[in-house]
């Protein structure tokens, strides 16, 4: 595969700030935050009856190929419970943008940066801390990196509890332990090591291109590659509503195929174990995302589909804003987790926990919580989190990947929950 780089993005040709405003369900507000390295686009809910007091900030992270929007049905509730609930578009999607509107360099999509960006945007706002973050999908990763660096059940640390949805913590991968020992020191104790490691194919994609008959490939390295963007942005068949119906159908409790087989743990991360996940997540080899897409949708109707949780109105948001910005943007993140920027960004936090009171939830029809072998149980095991600090694992029943649009009234119980677990 042709994998390149993170890339600087374009400048910006339209100032997101005269875009018209986005339809909004009531008690959400859209506005931008101004700060020296990006102007964030948020979607806010403040509690009716504030009294005298400051409510505590749940701050909602959204992944690929997602928007703050995404948050728009959960934001509203947390309020009603009593928080100041807020959701901003990522570095490089939606609204959110540079100042100067000109190009966002590709490098700066790493991890630090990502922390960096939710500090920044937090005290814009005139907090200190985060009562409770969540974050989905990719804001997943961004959450759990800001938790690693800035997280305690205690004040005055910045993050007090975790909720992460559809993309579990495996944990800061290794690196070289005792390598070069003084031999007039005893042996130093035994590192615990990923059980899932000594079968991890280590040429894991020639693996999957020369598996007989049906080749495969891993679609996040695919999104690495030099025309992915341009393929799933600049249709050559499909318009871009028709696939993102397609794409959020395929991952979503409405497809059949995430039934049968149902979302199950893997053994390894090897060729016939990954071959198991759907086309989604590990694609034939000869595919783009926009090919795979349209064959799996070949036998669905998507007119009865999705509907009931992401309705063509709401389909219409995604279908606006990405394509006026394009897949490339977002498709840097991807190609800096695969990178070394990010091996190196995480070293930082090697034999670091999560220590903050957390819970997983994902929609029981979500692969996506299986697709890294073992990550759900070093949760659960205490292997990427601190003992006492992991409050379960949800998986919600009617929902596919997209859990917190799907099943948005249960994600809210979990959040609240996990909240009401701070120490104050």
């Amino acid at each position: 595969m042709d994998i390149i780089p993170a890339q600087d993005t374009p400048d910006y040709t339209t100032d997101p700030k005269t875009l018209p405003p986005l339809n909004l369900p009531e008690g959400v507000a859209s506005r931008f935050v101004e700060t020296t390295s990006l102007n964030f686009h948020i979607l806010e809910s403040v509690p009716k009856n504030l009294g005298n007091t400051r409510p505590p900030l749940i701050l909602c992270i959204h992944g690929f190929p997602e928007l703050a929007y995404s948050w728009r049905y959960i934001l509203p509730r947390l309020a009603d419970a009593g928080y100041y609930a807020v959701a901003f578009d990522q570095r490089g999607y939606g609204r959110t943008h540079p100042p100067n509107l000109k190009s966002i360099p590709g490098h700066t999509f790493r991890p630090s940066n990502l922390i960096k960006d939710t500090i920044t945007l937090v005290h814009a706002l005139g907090y200190t801390s985060i009562h409770t973050i969540v974050g989905h999908d990719f804001g997943a990763v961004t959450a759990t990196y800001v938790t690693l660096a800035r997280g305690s059940s205690a004040p005055p640390d910045f993050v007090r509890s975790l909720v992460l949805m559809s993309h579990p913590w495996k944990g800061i991968p290794p690196i070289p332990f005792n390598t070069s020992p003084n031999p007039s020191l005893h042996a130093p104790p035994q590192q615990d090591s990923d059980p899932y490691a000594a079968t991890r194919d280590p040429h894991i994609h020639d693996s999957l291109a020369n598996i007989p008959d049906r080749p495969r490939k891993h679609y996040k390295w695919y999104y690495c590659t030099r025309p992915s963007a341009s393929e799933m942005t600049n249709p050559t068949g499909p318009p871009l509503h028709t696939f993102l119906r397609g794409y959020f159908h395929l991952k979503s409790a409405d497809w059949p195929g995430n039934h049968n087989p149902p979302p199950h743990p893997l053994k390894s991360w090897t060729a016939p174990e990954l071959a198991k996940m759907p086309h989604y997540y590990v694609m034939p080899r000869d595919s783009t995302m926009r090919e795979a897409v349209e064959h799996d949708m070949a036998d669905q109707d998507a007119s009865k589909y999705g509907t009931n949780w992401l309705s063509d109105d709401d389909l219409s948001v995604y279908v606006d804003e990405y394509t006026r910005t394009t897949f490339g943007p977002p498709m840097n993140w991807y190609r800096i987790q695969t990178s070394p920027e990010a091996a190196s960004d995480a070293m930082l936090f090697v034999g670091r926990k999560l220590s903050v009171p957390m819970k997983f939830v994902a929609g029981r029809q979500d692969w996506g919580t299986y697709q890294e072998p073992g990550a759900v149980e070093a949760m659960e095991s205490g292997r990427s989190v601190e003992g006492g600090c992991y409050l379960g694992t949800v998986l919600v029943e009617g929902a596919g990947h997209w859990v917190n649009q799907e099943q948005w009234g249960r994600c809210v119980e979990e959040i609240l929950d996990v909240a009401g677990h701070v120490k104050t």
